[in-house]
Order: structure tokens, then sequence, then C-alpha cells
């Protein structure tokens, strides 16, 4: 069965500027990237160019683009609107530090479409939003301790990285903490509460350790950690009926899913409301952005500052150089705006549906068990027999397989990184997805012949 050397051996011999990069790069940047999702075996690929729902490499090989900026780029690579948009605001002010009325106008389109988002505060990154609602958390509710679902990923801070890619201690109905890198602090470990994903045990241990929990945060589709899978609707209701009771805040991460699975992101598609949120990428319509926000009476008690003595013990310090940069909001508007336009979310979800079933049934043909997931217009392809639900089922599937496959598809002209999920835009048309079938067949042919 199929391992990845002709696909690897493909992939090198029409990358060869990108190598030659990539050796340069190694001498002056660890790794030869500015981050490690950035990089994969055997070289990175050096981007020249992307449009619409195409990349193109240093070599002038041109992609169809499943990666649309780890799925900030809903409507492709720059869309004109924004374009235009962030060129107007080049021309008045690119980084004031001073407040804008561009960070008022987001943060009410923000709120108009996610309805528990009352108050928002803009960072400039998704890790800061989650790292910083821990705090808000802490502060609102005087307890320490924080719970998360093994497999969910909110950013490479220490509780955000624990339990994401690196797990497997304890039982698969209660897991353990492990690092998720070098580095990270034990005490984090030992404070942080880890919980099964899509796994009613969950809600039997937060009732455990209720009286010490100030929040429990979750990705209600899982993304980078397991590969797309969403939360069970019944059992994302249940947990939010016991937070709500326990007096525990829920927190959804919504990085990736707010205005990806529609316009009111995925409380409005789930029908759960939770009591604070975290957003970027789409909403900074391509460039560096984060934001947390939720219900006022949290935001305003802790987050609201004074310039009082009090503050320090009444309220969090949350602040930045680039936090609420004109240009990223200036984005963030003309990227809404557009979604607000059009029909696209059926029209996204559709073809996502469309693209996870072609590539069930192409695996079928080949007698090769492939389990599509995800939802809307998110989507992960993995090797294994059995349906994945959790994090433990994502790790019981073929990583060898999944490499393959993956290195398959880029030697082919389809940009799926390893281990990523991968993200349809409105610049994939019908065609798009028809060809991305076809290459996914032609991989999936050679890995069964191998």
């Amino acid at each position: 069965m199929a391992t990845a050397e002709g696909f690897v051996r493909a992939y090198r011999e029409r990358t060869p500027r990108s190598q030659q990069l990539w050796e340069a790069a190694r001498r002056v940047l660890p790794g030869g990237v500015s981050g490690n999702a950035k990089f994969f075996k055997p070289h990175p690929i050096y981007v020249e160019s992307a449009s619409g729902s195409r990349v193109v490499d240093v070599d002038g090989n041109v992609y169809i683009d499943l990666l649309a900026g780890a799925g900030s780029a809903i409507l492709g690579h720059g869309p004109p609107a924004v374009t235009r948009a962030v060129a107007a605001q080049l021309g008045q002010a690119i980084s004031p530090i001073f407040a804008t009325e561009l960070e008022i106008r987001l943060a009410r389109t923000v709120g108009i479409h996610m309805r528990y988002m009352e108050m928002v505060r803009f960072v400039s990154s998704g890790s800061e939003a989650t790292f910083l609602l821990a705090r808000v958390a802490r502060a609102f509710t005087g307890r320490e301790r924080i719970a998360k679902f093994e497999g969910n990923y909110h950013g490479q801070h220490d509780f955000g990285l624990t339990g994401a890619f690196v797990a497997g201690a304890g039982s698969d109905h209660r897991p353990e903490p492990i690092a998720g890198c070098a580095g990270t602090e034990r005490s984090s470990l030992e404070r942080l509460l880890l919980l099964p994903y899509n796994d009613p045990a969950a809600l039997d241990i937060i009732r455990e350790h209720a009286d010490e929990l100030a929040a429990v945060f979750i990705e209600p589709v899982a993304g980078f950690g397991i590969g797309a899978i969403p939360a069970d609707r019944d059992w994302l209701a249940a947990l939010r009926e016991l937070t709500a009771e326990k007096g525990i805040l829920l927190v959804f991460d919504e990085i990736v899913t707010g205005f990806r699975l529609g316009l009111g992101g995925a409380s409005a598609a789930f029908g759960v409301q939770p009591d604070l949120g975290a957003i970027g990428k789409i909403v900074g319509g391509g460039f560096p952005i984060g934001g947390f926000g939720g219900r006022r009476d949290i935001m305003e008690k802790v987050v609201t500052p004074t310039k009082e003595p009090s503050d320090v013990k009444e309220k969090i310090f949350a602040s930045g150089t680039f936090s609420g940069n004109p240009i990223g909001m200036a984005a963030g508007l003309a990227m809404i705006a557009e979604l607000e336009r059009g029909d696209f979310y059926d029209t996204l979800a559709r073809r996502g549906e469309r693209l996870r079933a072609g590539l069930r049934e192409a695996g079928l043909r080949e007698g090769i068990e492939v389990q599509a997931t995800g939802i809307g217009s998110i989507f992960h392809v993995h090797f294994a027999s059995e349906p994945i639900r959790d994090k433990r089922s994502a790790m019981r599937a073929d990583p060898v397989r999944q490499y393959a496959f993956s290195i398959g598809m880029i030697s082919k002209g389809v940009l799926l990184p390893p281990a990523h999920p991968g993200f349809l835009s409105t610049a994939h048309g019908d065609a798009d997805v028809d060809e991305i079938l076809r290459v996914a067949a032609d991989v999936l042919a050679e890995m069964a012949a191998r």
C-alpha cells in the first residue's frame, strides 16, 4: 500500500526554486519559515503570488489553493472590494495607535451578526484573543481553572496548545494534559482540565470540578488539532445548559468558524449561545487580527478601563501597538460587506458537501477507507475505517497515507498541506471542485497501486 516516495520525487522536480529558497532561509529563519505550520516535508512552497482560488509558487507552478489563508480568504485571494478598501486606508492612516471610527463600525458589524458579541476588544491575533479570554474569565468569576477539549487548538500559548496536537495520555474518556511543546510551564498543565470532545463523559468531569472552573473553552468545529470535526449539536446544547447552571463561562473559539459557517458564525449555525467568544481570520479581511468579546456585563466589569487605582485588582490588561489597526479594520469591514451582499453560504455548503462526498466515493473505488469530515466549506481527509468524532479516533487514522495523499495532491497542482483542514472560498467554482476530485481520484489510484 501507498508510500509517498513517488509523489515526493515529483514534488521535488517541480519545486527546485522553492527548495533553493528554503536552503537559504534556513540560515536566517529557524526551519526556514516564520511558523511551524508553514513547514512540511520535504520542503515548503514559497509563493510568488495569489489571486482568487489560485496560488503561484516561485517555480511558476499554479495551484488550486485549498488552504485559503488558513480559512481567512473566504472570498479568495485579493478580492477587489477588500483591495480597494485597503488602498484607500493606506492613504489616510496606517498605524496611528490612537482609536479610529473604523473600530466602532467593525465592532458594531460583528455584534449585529454574532449576536452574543455585545462588546468586542480587538487585538492582533487569535492567540492573543484566547489568552486574554482566559484572563477575562478568571477575573469575572474569581475562579482559577480553565477547561478545554482534547484536540482543540486555541493558539500557541500554553493552555491553547496543550492537548491540541500532542495527546494520548489518560483514557479515551478521561484524557490528561501533555505539554504541546518544549518550554511549557508545568504549572499550566496542572491547572488545565482536559476534556474528551463530543463525549458525554466531559459533562461528568465538569460537574466534578464545577466549583473551581472559570470557563470551558471549545472549538464548535475542532479544526487544526483534530481535522474539521463539528461538535454534536445535542451534546453542545447540554454543555451550554450545564455551564450556565454551574456559573461557568462557556467560551466559543470562533477564530475559524466566525463568518465562515455563516454571518452568525457557529453560535447561529448550532443554535447555542456562549458567554464569550474569540474571532479572527475572516474578520480581518486577510490582515492580522484577533478579537474577543461577548456579554456586556462581563466585558464592562473586567475589560473596560477606568485608569483608577482599582483597575489593578478589578480589570484585566489587554493592549497592543497594532490592536485595532485601521488597515485590518478597513479590510474586515469590506470583507463582511461583500458577504452581506451575496448568497454565498448556501453555495459554499453545497460545494463543500459535494467535495466531501466525492472524496469518500473516490476512496471507495480504490478500496481505500476515507473519512471526509467537516461542515459547510471546511473539510479534512482522514484515512481511517472508523468515523472520526474526537482526538482519539483521529489519532488512530493512518498518518502515512495522510502524508502520501497530501503531497500527491500538491505534486499534481492542488495545494492541500498535510494534516491541515481544507477550505473552499467563493472563488472556487464547480469546475474547481471537479478538478480537485479528478486529481484526488488520480492520487488515490496511484496510492492503491503501490
